[in-house]
């Protein structure tokens, strides 16, 4: 019987958490987005891409305020942009290693 590589296992099911956090921060820019927009983007609920959010601004990736209507928008902050553009070259070695889903 020969081993098994666990990355075989778990690269063509699901998107990576790694993978979801790039989607949702190429979703803001600094002029912020709305929720909504960043669900539709990302693919995901409101709730799941809510909870996301919420540890994304804990660590200082994104910020969140409240427009002149009372909406919530959400703007990339400096970090984010660095972590935004180091997830990139991330995604794109492990797609190159097949060690992720290539999309399309």
């Amino acid at each position: 019987m020969s081993w098994i590589s666990p990355w075989r296992e778990n690269k063509l099911k699901y998107r990576s958490d790694l993978v979801i956090l790039l989607d949702i921060l190429e979703a803001i820019d600094e002029d912020g987005s709305l929720i909504s927009h960043i669900a539709s983007h990302a693919n995901m609920p409101h709730p799941r891409v809510k909870e996301k959010l919420d540890i994304m601004v804990k660590n200082g990736l994104i910020t969140e305020e409240i427009d002149d209507e009372g909406k919530r928008v959400y703007k990339i902050t400096r970090k984010g942009i660095e972590v935004r553009r180091r997830i990139k070259e991330i995604v794109y070695m492990l797609k190159e290693l097949g060690l992720l889903k290539r999309e399309g």
